[in-house]
């Protein structure tokens, strides 16, 4: 079969009436009788899966079932949750850095310390002329004052 002929075997096999026929079994009398086409099936099939959609789609965005769809939320929801995070990941980062001055203690305390010691030694003579050098002024200084005469 060529396509033109294809075509028209479509379409007439689209527009072949056919009869729906309803009979009661117990009395065989006819309840209903339709008279349809492919086409007309087809546009009633195709009208009912998209007043069904409709329908939904209304119902889901006009009730508060719209809350319980993923991802959606109002600004607030979303600036709340946003906080939320925020406030988490502080609270997280402190617990961690409590943790780390709870560790250090507990090594300072039990004399595990991980740094390098200062093994150098002080020279008390040394520290204790410098302090006392400190206290009373050089003589080089007490002369100077000497010399100056007395401001009234």
């Amino acid at each position: 079969m060529s396509r033109p002929a294809r075509r028209r075997h479509i379409f007439k096999r689209l527009n072949t009436h056919y009869r729906l026929v309803f009979i009661d079994d117990t009395s065989l009398q006819e309840v209903a009788s339709f008279k349809l086409t492919m086409r007309k099936l087809y546009i009633l099939f195709s009208s009912i899966f998209v007043f069904v959609i409709v329908v939904t789609v209304a119902i889901l965005l006009l009730t508060p079932l719209k809350y319980y769809i993923p991802g959606y939320a109002g600004g607030s929801d979303r600036r709340e949750v946003i906080q939320l995070k925020r406030t988490v990941d502080s609270l997280t980062d402190l617990a961690a850095a409590q943790e780390a001055f709870e560790n250090n203690l507990k090594d300072v305390i039990a004399g595990e310390t991980k740094m390098k010691l200062d093994t150098t030694r002080l020279d008390m003579k040394r520290v204790n002329q410098e302090a006392m050098n400190n206290l009373v002024p050089m003589n080089d200084e007490i002369k100077k004052g000497a010399l100056q005469p007395v401001k009234k």
